[in-house]
């Protein structure tokens, strides 16, 4: 059986380990590279700048390398660690970005239906137990066709590849780490997240792979049932 991320168990060791996380992660590689799933953003169709959710922003890295790639974007980030939040208003603060940070739970987010244009997150669905539910909220919260781009771990990569990657000694103790913790949480082969996103309501599914072979970049579109 999965951990449950939401247990209070996982929130304490979350919050224990926000420091550590951010120290990590802050840095030009690792932002660099969640800055580059923007790359999978449509443009926008409407006057109004896309309203994108990061789910699972942690310490911030994420969005603050997605508003440097998009900066015609209006950002939200959510977490449920009030510490990782605690580190992500430093960092967004010290970027001089713009970003919106919400404490809530992927499973139970507080917005309406069809609030964003795109739902991205990097490393996130698969430290969730409940991954049918969490998908199922993110569908309900994008609009019709919106844009779904993650990354996530590949059950078939090969810690052999870390040390070649490019990225200073901390980027290759991250994926270090990253393999280690995936490990444990359950990491994804390319059939698995295909099914789940099917079974949930998206299509135009591309699945790629990414650093090295030990991730994927994942996108797919909001299918809605016409009313």
């Amino acid at each position: 059986m999965l951990p449950n991320l939401h247990t209070k168990w996982s929130r304490r060791l979350f919050n224990l380990a926000a420091a550590p996380y951010a120290w990590m992660t802050w840095q030009d590689t690792w932002r660099n590279h969640c800055g580059s799933l923007a790359v999978h953003f449509p443009n926008p169709t409407h006057p109004q700048s896309l309203r994108v959710l990061d789910l699972g922003i942690g310490p911030g890295v994420s969005g603050i390398g997605i508003v440097e790639q998009r900066p015609d974007v209006s950002l939200v980030g959510v977490d449920f660690s009030e510490q990782m939040l605690r580190q992500a208003q430093g960092f967004v603060k010290r970027s001089g970005k713009s970003i919106t940070l919400i404490r809530a739970d992927g499973a139970a987010l507080p917005f309406s239906d069809k609030t964003f244009d795109i739902v991205t997150h990097h490393s996130f669905l698969y430290l969730v137990s409940n991954r049918s539910g969490v998908l199922q909220e993110i569908h309900r919260v994008l609009k019709n066709n919106g844009r779904y781009v993650m990354l996530e771990p590949n059950e078939d990569g090969r810690f052999s590849v870390i040390p070649s990657m490019e990225g200073n000694l901390r980027f290759k103790l991250s994926m270090a780490l990253w393999r280690f913790f995936s490990a444990r949480y359950g990491r994804f082969t390319e059939t698995q997240l295909r099914k789940l996103l099917e079974t949930t309501g998206f299509d135009n599914i591309t699945i790629l792979p990414t650093l090295g072979g030990l991730g994927w970049i994942v996108c797919a579109d909001a299918r809605k049932q016409a009313v």
